[in-house]
Parts: structure tokens; C-alpha cells; sequence
């Protein structure tokens, strides 16, 4: 009995005199995958324990080996002369094992370790590729779905680091985030937009491509010979309404003339001359004491059936009647 304490107690001496190192001492990983934590002592340990959140799912003696090991929990051993190791390994990682990780050795103080499970989601820029014109501002968003913790968010143009805003929204136990990027086009250009957390060795991407068009020259081409087009156009038109409206006027003026000249020819014809109000001088006369007779200031004569006006001439000898005929 004497001999069995003794050596109990050396072995914890032992035990606690050795050095206890965990590693690592925070670990993040992503939910399905492997969570590996390496235990170790200077001394070789009788027994060690791998508990994760207090409960206990390892014990490795060391005469017999690991002991209740499941598909989910096991250990495997790294010793080597001077350095008595073991890696605890937690395969298919769920979020309820995030937490502490815990390992002791007997007679030793425990180890903590930290667990963080983490997941990754998509990583999408909306939109695709994108075509634009020299000198224009375009914009590109990218969106991260099912993602935890709050991803970070950053845009790489060929191959330069670019800062953006970016907004998240929590959905239920994960995060959705917007990442906006404006740059100017100015080549044609590689973006990319990554998305990360811990447990990511290397950022998720996704790369669009921005093809820059110039359209200068051709723009200010169209833009001239439409503009000499149209100018034509309008040239042409001026210049037919120019003679169409001089031919009206000329025709109004020859019009207006023609006008005047058959209102002067009319007035003419209308207006009697001197010679024509006068009369002309009708040989069938006749003097005072006629054979005619006359009817209201109307003669008649013998020779003649037609009506004669009484004028109103005279000579010294004799009163003679300038007749004008009516017919």
C-alpha cells in the first residue's frame, strides 16, 4: 500500500511538473469540415481527455490507446521522442460544436481552446458583364447570401485592391450582404469581387469583365453628317420656298398689273370722247319748216323710220337740228 501511494505520487508530480501545450488556442472553421487541435507534454501522460463545451467525447490511456472514439470524435498519435502529442480531430462540424475545447491530462490543470463555426454562402456580381463607353460611370453590386459571421466584402480591378459600402441583413442565424463599386471605364477591365471569413483560407470571387467601347469618333461622325444632312435639308427647303414665294409675288404683282391695265382700258372705253358727245354731223338734216313732224321733242322724218334726237346746234340763217340716230 505504502509502495502504490508513493508511486501515485510521483506519477503526479510527474504529470503536474510536465509542460501542457494546446494548439491552437482559437480555431474557425467551416461548418462540415474538419476541427484538428494538437495536445502535448514533455512527460509521457497516463491519461489524457479531449472535452468540447464540458462535456467529455476522448480518453487516450496510455497503455491502451484512445478509448470511446465515435465517427464524429477521434484522436491520433504524434509522439515523438521528447514531445508526447496528440491530435484531437472533430470531423462534420455542426454550429452546436462551436464553443471550448477542452485538454486535460491527469494531476494537470486544463487546456482552453476556442471553436468557432463558421459558413460560407454564394458570392454573386449582379448583372454579369458589362459594355459601356469611354468616360462613363458604371456600377457594379456584388451579393453575398448565407454567409457567417458578417462577411468582409472588397473588389479587385485588374488586379488593385478597391475599397466599397457594404450593407448586411441578418436571416435568421446568417447574413445577406450588399458590396457596390462605381469606377469610371476606362479599358477594358478584370473585376472581381471577394468575400471572406476566418475560416476561408482564400477569399470566394466572382469575376465579371468590363469592355470599354470608344465611341467618340463614330458618335461625333454620325453626329455630323446628320447634322450636314439636315442642314441640306433645310438649305433645300429654303431655297424651294425662296422661289416658290418669289413666283407668287411675281404673279401677284403681273396680276395686280394686268389688272390696272383693264381697269384703264375699261375706264377708257367707258369715258366718250369729245367727238363722240358732240355727235357727227347727220346728213339727213332738216331745216325749219321740215315736212317731218315731231312727237315729244322726237322728229320725224319721211325718209327715214328711225328716231331722231333733237340736238342742239344752230347757224345764222337757219335753225338746224343735229339728230342723233338710236338704233
Amino acid at each position: 500500500m505504502y509502495i502504490f501511494r508513493l508511486s501515485l505520487f510521483l506519477l503526479t508530480t510527474t504529470v503536474a511538473s510536465a509542460q501542457l501545450q494546446l494548439q491552437p488556442l482559437n480555431a474557425a472553421v467551416l461548418r462540415g469540415s474538419k476541427a484538428r487541435f494538437n495536445c502535448s507534454t514533455t512527460q509521457p501522460p497516463s491519461v489524457m481527455n479531449w472535452m468540447v463545451n464540458g462535456r467529455l467525447v476522448i480518453t487516450i490511456l496510455e497503455a491502451s490507446g484512445v478509448f470511446n472514439f465515435t465517427d464524429r470524435f477521434s484522436a491520433q498519435d504524434f509522439t515523438t521522442p521528447g514531445d508526447y502529442k496528440w491530435e484531437f480531430i472533430i470531423s462534420n462540424v455542426q454550429r452546436d460544436d462551436a464553443g471550448e475545447v477542452t485538454c486535460q491530462v491527469l494531476g494537470g490543470a486544463p487546456q482552453l481552446a476556442t471553436l468557432s463555426i463558421q459558413e460560407s454562402g454564394s458570392v454573386e456580381i449582379v448583372g454579369g458583364n458589362q459594355t459601356k463607353t469611354e468616360g462613363v460611370q458604371t456600377e457594379f453590386q456584388c451579393r453575398a447570401v448565407g454567409w457567417f459571421p458578417e462577411p468582409s466584402m472588397s473588389w479587385s480591378v485588374n488586379g488593385v485592391a478597391n475599397s466599397c459600402n457594404r450593407s448586411s441583413v441578418a436571416q435568421g442565424n446568417l447574413f445577406n450582404s450588399i458590396c457596390t463599386l462605381t469606377v469610371t471605364a476606362v479599358k477594358n477591365s478584370s473585376v472581381q469581387c471577394l468575400v471572406s471569413v476566418p475560416a476561408l483560407s482564400t477569399p470566394d470571387t466572382s469575376t465579371v469583365f468590363l469592355t470599354v467601347e470608344k465611341f467618340a469618333k463614330r458618335d461625333q461622325t454620325v453626329l455630323i453628317a446628320v447634322t450636314v444632312a439636315f442642314s441640306a435639308a433645310a438649305l433645300l427647303f429654303l431655297i424651294i420656298y425662296a422661289i416658290f414665294f418669289f413666283c407668287m409675288r411675281r404673279k401677284k404683282k403681273s396680276s395686280y398689273q394686268e389688272e390696272i391695265r383693264r381697269a384703264r382700258i375699261q375706264s377708257q372705253n367707258r369715258t366718250p370722247s369729245t367727238e363722240n358727245v358732240q355727235g357727227q354731223d347727220n346728213r339727213g338734216y332738216i331745216r325749219d319748216g321740215h315736212d317731218g313732224h315731231t312727237t315729244d321733242g322726237v322728229w320725224y322724218t319721211n325718209h327715214s323710220d328711225k328716231h331722231q334726237m333733237t340736238g342742239i346746234f344752230f347757224d345764222d340763217a337757219h335753225r338746224k337740228h343735229r339728230h342723233m340716230t338710236i338704233v
